[in-house]
């Protein structure tokens, strides 16, 4: 059961990051996105090639039905699912991933959980801004909008985690 609700949860957050991308757009210095925690919160038995074929796919989709430029949200997701597992060893440490335990705010604790969201959403918008500027937007527009969208992105990033994996 735990395993259908977690799949029914992601599909339809993945559904509320394309309404988000389409109808919700703050402003073009913001950027909104939930697919960073969706990939951290993946099962920690899961291969890695296995998460970043999530989250390409994932990425894929979300440009598909929003943004229209196939590609920019699977390149800048497969890095987040590339490091996730070494990422959670190094916040978390080398204990829950070793023995696979599914990790929940109750066993790591808010700062760890938020560190972890955080690093993995600087990832995600550095790869997407740096793609999405393509050399044509100064280092401080970029950078301005770098940092908004990982200050807007991360407490929504917290708030779908504990959704995802309640304590």
């Amino acid at each position: 059961m735990k395993r259908g609700r977690f799949i029914l949860l992601y599909l339809t957050l993945l559904v509320a990051q394309i309404v988000l991308c389409n109808y919700f757009s703050l402003s073009n210095y913001v950027l909104v996105s939930l697919l960073p925690v969706l990939i951290l919160v993946l099962p920690h038995r899961m291969n890695g090639i296995v998460a970043m074929l999530i989250a390409f796919v994932s990425g894929l989709t979300v440009d598909f039905f929003s943004t229209g430029m196939l590609g920019i949200t699977s390149l800048s997701l497969v890095p987040v699912a590339l490091i996730r597992r070494i990422l959670m060893a190094l916040v978390f440490g080398d204990e829950i991933v070793t023995r696979e335990e599914e990790t929940t705010f109750g066993r790591v604790g808010i700062i760890k959980a938020s560190l972890i969201v955080l690093i993995s959403c600087a990832i995600y918008f550095l790869v997407y801004i740096w793609a999405d500027s393509a050399g044509t937007v100064g280092f401080w527009p970029a950078a301005g909008r770098f940092l908004l969208s990982v200050i807007v992105s991360t407490p929504v990033c917290v708030l779908v985690a504990r959704l995802l994996r309640p304590e």
